[in-house]
């Protein structure tokens, strides 16, 4: 919220730009591509950002990928020497960035210039806002019959249209393919958008033509599908992102989903605490997923209120872009 207001804030006539992480570094590798042969295609990557923006504004810096940290040091050491302004909100404070990663020593030099260059806020509150609206019924079905109930949702929001796989493209040429599509709307079983080798940029492209996501099956998770923990809280930020609707089937309420995740610092108080119950066997230690649960959870239930799915009908009214159709060849 504070980032969409600065940036709102702005003049318009200023060269600016705001994308979510994720999609800041799926450009990054985009373009990185294209600069393939280039004697420092970095330093070049840097000249086209600085044309295009000085201030760059990057929601939710979450670094989990060892090409992304080995990158950002170089790409960012050459931005701020062309004057670049970063503004960056993250759930880690900068020490935290990337903490435990592969080769993280690698990744230290840029954790002590982003302190250098930038001003360091800690912004918290004991009040999750996202929790105080009124949530809508026929968005989130749990229970026996779960299944069932999303299908006849899905029935009802494409007024019956006649179903379709689709394919769409993602970055950098790849293609995901859609299991059932009509009118908008996208519909997957959780295994295929979460457990298999999809990342960011399928999730990205997915939602550059479809506006609702239907997803059936969302298990509770822990250490026997922590990949797919990975994959779903990286999906449910996209959703996000692009203020996408979400419809689903699953084991549990959200803060059930998640409830077997935990941080380092946390797991002791976890595993000691007297109402430990038998099936935290399955604790999912994990600092990364254990920052981004609070968050995970709280827009779970965002997106099941009045105001989310207000907010999602107006985007729709100002989105010209295409919504995938038809058979794949």
């Amino acid at each position: 919220m504070l980032m969409d207001m600065f940036y709102e804030q702005l003049p318009s006539t200023w060269r600016k730009r705001r994308l979510h992480f994720h999609d800041f570094m799926l450009n990054v590798h985009s373009r990185l591509q294209k600069l393939k042969g280039v004697t420092d295609p970095l330093e070049m990557l840097a000249e086209e950002l600085s044309k295009e923006a000085v201030i760059l504004c990057v929601d939710e810096f979450m670094v989990t990928d060892v090409a992304d940290a080995l990158i950002l040091n170089r790409l960012f050491g050459h931005l701020w020497s062309k004057g670049i302004v970063l503004v960056s909100t993250s759930n880690r404070a900068p020490d935290q960035l990337y903490e435990r990663g592969l080769q993280r020593d690698l990744f230290l030099p840029f954790i002590a210039s982003l302190k250098e260059r930038c001003v360091v806020h800690k912004v918290g509150s004991p009040t999750d806002y996202r929790k105080l609206n009124a949530v809508e019924k026929g968005l989130y079905f749990v229970g026996e019959g779960a299944s069932e109930m999303l299908k006849e949702k899905f029935r009802v929001v494409t007024n019956g249209e006649f179903t379709a796989p689709a394919t769409v493209e993602v970055v950098m040429g790849r293609r995901l393919k859609v299991p059932i599509s009509a009118n908008g709307c996208a519909y997957f079983q959780f295994y295929e958008l979460c457990e298999m080798p999809l990342g960011a940029a399928d999730y990205f492209g997915l939602f550059n033509h479809f506006h609702t996501l239907f997803l059936e099956g969302v298990p509770v998770f822990g250490s026997h599908n922590r990949v797919a923990a990975y994959r779903f809280v990286t999906l449910i930020d996209v959703l996000y992102e692009n203020k996408a609707r979400f419809v689903c089937s699953a084991e549990a309420p959200p803060k059930e989903l998640l409830e077997r995740i935990v941080t380092i610092a946390d797991a002791p108080k976890r595993t000691s605490s007297r109402s430990a119950r038998n099936d935290d066997a399955d604790l999912l230690v994990d600092n990364e997923l254990g920052f981004a649960k609070e968050r995970t959870i709280s827009r779970l239930i965002e997106m099941q209120t009045k105001e989310y799915i207000d907010d999602h009908a107006a985007s729709r009214l100002d989105d010209d872009s295409p919504v995938a159709t038809g058979t794949d060849s």
